[in-house]
């Protein structure tokens, strides 16, 4: 029994499980879905990606410079994370009532929703799972990061197909309805009034369900979670070995420690190490998203030739698109699963090495413009995106230190944020203006080459080497905790 107790993730540790799947999928829903769906209303693809880079810079400009200097001090992460996610409510509602005839508006809103939800469910929720599971956060992120694939795969599908499948039949009887009102003698301007009611009555009613899983996300984590899992009955890695005595006096050394964690902003900068493991992690991530925010163009591409994927009377493989979409969403959850699972097993580096190559024959695949290669090559361009989410976090918890996992996550420098930012307007600008998304292809191609080298590169003994420094330098004692933990964990050799 005891064995069976330290194999699963315990009551609550699923219940945070649960948290986070539910705020990955809204994250996703409320920033992914507009620039796929209702990019045409408000901007087309170029404007709503350049919205995306914006509102994710200033979202870590917010985290590098307000919440980073303070983590320490912040005494309820996961009561400041639910905060900030119920603003992100309010602004998620907004960008489902402010008409096509507002864009102004709506692009301030849409910015809003990128930085918040981005700071609730990419930030705090996930601080909490480095908290909760040390030891076992690649398999435990491998699971919750297929809320990625399976709402851009298949609820992106259904949510299409609902949004575009009766559209004009709604837009013919608004309009007839407004002219037949005799407020309108103009069609232009009937029409262009009845869009806004369609496009508006249509987000209210397909995110709504996205909006209600977020606010029961908030409710379980307010109710039965905490930052750790010692001050609520519960044990990291749900590792019953440990006595609750045991683990508390773990937390309150911990809690100290932080407080006088080396790992500042200013010193991350200076870690070649920390660049070698970020550039791969972060390109990989900002790769697939880039394509994830724009895939019903890149499949559009192709839109008569994949009628034949079509599988008449099921919803999930109604036509070509949601059918490619649907089998996007089975390869990621594969790929989740199986990328965490090394990540755990035989460590970051070798899970970001395999990504790399998948991510290398993806865009060698879509250099070809062909139906079936641009399939092939979105199916793995999903394999790796579920798993890469995860890296980021994983790298710092497997080689840092667990006291200066919240100052190195936080406080680390801009690479990933302006890479995933900038990735997808890069991506829709090289579509547009070099004969479309082949090129972007070739292009995803080339940054598999950069992961490639800068894996290889990586030493974790390079971050030891630098906490040591760092540690000599702040008076701190020397010790060989680091190095021992990466050794018993088989990640480094004696």
């Amino acid at each position: 029994m005891e064995q069976k107790a330290r194999l699963g993730f315990g009551g609550r540790g699923w219940l945070l499980m649960i948290y986070q799947i539910l705020a990955y999928a809204g994250y996703t829903a409320f920033t992914n879905f507009p620039q796929n769906i209702l990019n045409s209303f408000y901007g087309g693809t170029q404007r709503l990606t350049l919205l995306n880079l914006i509102g994710s810079l200033i979202g870590y400009l917010i985290t590098y410079f307000i919440v980073a200097p303070r983590i320490g001090k912040i005494k309820n992460v996961k009561a400041t994370g639910i905060y900030i996610g119920i603003i992100a409510l309010i602004f998620c509602a907004l960008i489902c009532i402010v008409p096509p005839s507002q864009p102004v508006i709506w692009a301030i809103c849409f910015v809003c929703v990128l930085i918040l939800t981005q700071l609730w469910g990419c930030f705090f929720v996930t601080l909490l799972i480095g908290n909760w599971f040390p030891r076992r956060k690649g398999t435990v992120m491998g699971i919750v990061t297929m809320a990625f694939p399976i709402v851009t795969g298949i609820c992106l599908g259904i949510f299409a197909s609902l949004f575009f499948g009766d559209f004009g039949d709604k837009m013919g009887a608004t309009v007839g309805a407004l002219m037949a009102s005799g407020q309108y003698t103009d069609p232009a301007v009937a029409a262009a009034v009845a869009t806004d009611k369609v496009v508006t009555g249509k987000a209210i009613l397909l995110f709504a369900p996205y909006w209600i899983i977020m606010v029961v996300g908030m409710i379980i984590a307010a109710i039965f979670l905490k930052d750790f899992p010692e001050q609520c009955g519960a044990y990291r890695d749900n590792d019953r070995t440990f006595t609750p005595e045991m683990a508390n006096q773990m937390l309150v050394e911990e809690l100290k420690a932080r407080e006088k964690s080396v790992w500042k902003r200013s010193k991350i900068w200076g870690c070649k190490d920390w660049w070698l493991q970020a550039i791969p992690t972060s390109l990989l991530l900002a790769c697939a998203m880039a394509f994830m925010v724009q895939i019903m163009p890149v499949l559009n591409e192709h839109t008569e030739e994949l009628s034949v994927l079509a599988v008449p009377g099921f919803a999930l493989m109604a036509d070509g698109s949601t059918a490619v979409l649907f089998g996007l969403a089975i390869f990621a959850c594969f790929g989740s699963w199986l990328l965490g699972v090394i990540d755990t097993k035989y460590g970051v580096r070798t899970a970001v090495f395999i990504t790399s190559i998948l991510m290398l024959i993806a865009g060698i695949l879509g250099l070809f413009d062909a139906l079936w290669t641009t399939v092939a090559a979105t199916w793995l361009l999903g394999l790796f995106m579920g798993a890469s989410s995860n890296f980021g976090l994983s790298s710092i918890v497997r080689y840092w230190r667990h006291e200066d996992f919240p100052s190195v996550y936080s406080g680390a420098p801009p690479l990933g944020t302006v890479i995933g930012a900038g990735m997808p307007f890069v991506v829709a600008s090289i579509a547009a203006n070099m004969g479309g998304y082949k090129a972007a292809f070739g292009f995803v191609g080339i940054m598999a080459i950069v992961c490639i080298i800068c894996n290889r590169l990586f030493n974790p003994r390079g971050i030891i080497k630098y906490d040591n420094k760092l540690r000599e330098a702040a008076g701190l004692p020397l010790d060989d905790e680091l190095e021992q933990r990466l050794i018993r964990e088989g990640h480094i050799k004696k």
